[in-house]
């Protein structure tokens, strides 16, 4: 009896301990959204790119994603580093992001290859790892907990990259649970792929058809950045189109077996 005893204590103390961790490793909404705050209102970011702040609406894009301290990231075509800012800051020195430019891209627009060159010169930061490669054989750490593709999937087309092979890269790489958080121009509904290089826009439905023929699960879509005004119909760098564009906002989930 003493001895069944002692294992039922033994029992209960580590269940109470477990719940101890679990309780100090979760985060509320609230700690998460003082946390996307404190790293968007950083006075630290380089000032160009907080004026396009209104535009892009990154704090509303962070808390939809789910994104946390310490998280895991990586980020595919991270320019000049707009969100690699916010993001660095936001995982903190426990997390760690993975900017990852499309090498294919460079063959195109070989001027790219210093833009993000140039943000790590001016915003330097520890927890960010950059690499150029192919989408389509790219090599990524496992266990991460989200994949970020901004205003990029549409290149992806016209480059042909291989996208199955790419998003299936992806779901490997992710965590059960783990997110892909894509967002992209609309292109009015059954544009050819022409448009993806021509107005840098896409139809919306063959970026959600490849990414759950993957193995993805669509587990939310967001109008924050939908812009009914805009016809769709044209280059998404003419003047009065930057940063107003309607942009289709989804997050993808990697299903818990």
């Amino acid at each position: 009896m003493m001895k069944k005893t002692g294992i039922l204590l033994l029992l209960l103390l580590l269940t109470a301990c477990h719940s101890h961790r679990t309780k100090n490793t979760e985060i509320s909404r609230q700690d998460r959204l003082n946390a996307i705050n404190a790293a968007v209102n950083d006075d630290t970011r380089i000032e160009t790119d907080r004026i396009r702040d209104s535009g892009r609406k990154p704090v509303e894009i962070l808390d939809f994603s789910g994104i946390k301290p310490g998280d895991k990231i990586v980020e595919i075509a991270p320019g000049s580093g707009y969100y690699t800012a916010i993001l660095s800051r936001l995982v903190g020195d426990q997390g760690v992001i993975y900017g990852i430019d499309p090498a294919r891209i460079f063959e195109v627009f070989p001027v790219a290859r210093d833009g993000f060159k140039k943000y790590m010169q001016a915003d330097p930061r520890n927890n960010v790892e950059y690499s150029a490669q192919n989408l389509d054989a790219i090599k990524i750490p496992n266990g991460l907990d989200q994949v970020w593709m901004i205003l990029y999937y549409h290149d992806t087309i016209w480059t042909n990259e291989n996208r199955m092979a790419m998003n299936k890269a992806f779901f490997d790489a992710l965590k059960p649970g783990g997110i892909y958080l894509v967002v992209d121009h609309h292109a009015l509904p059954g544009a050819d792929d022409s448009v993806t290089q021509n107005l840098h826009r896409m139809d919306a439905s063959i970026a959600k058809s490849d990414i759950e023929a993957a193995g993805f699960v669509l587990d939310a879509e967001s109008p924050i950045l939908a812009n009914p005004q805009d016809p769709k119909n044209d280059s998404v760098f003419k003047p009065e189109r930057r940063g107003k564009t309607d942009r289709f906002v989804w997050r993808f989930i990697k299903p818990v077996q």
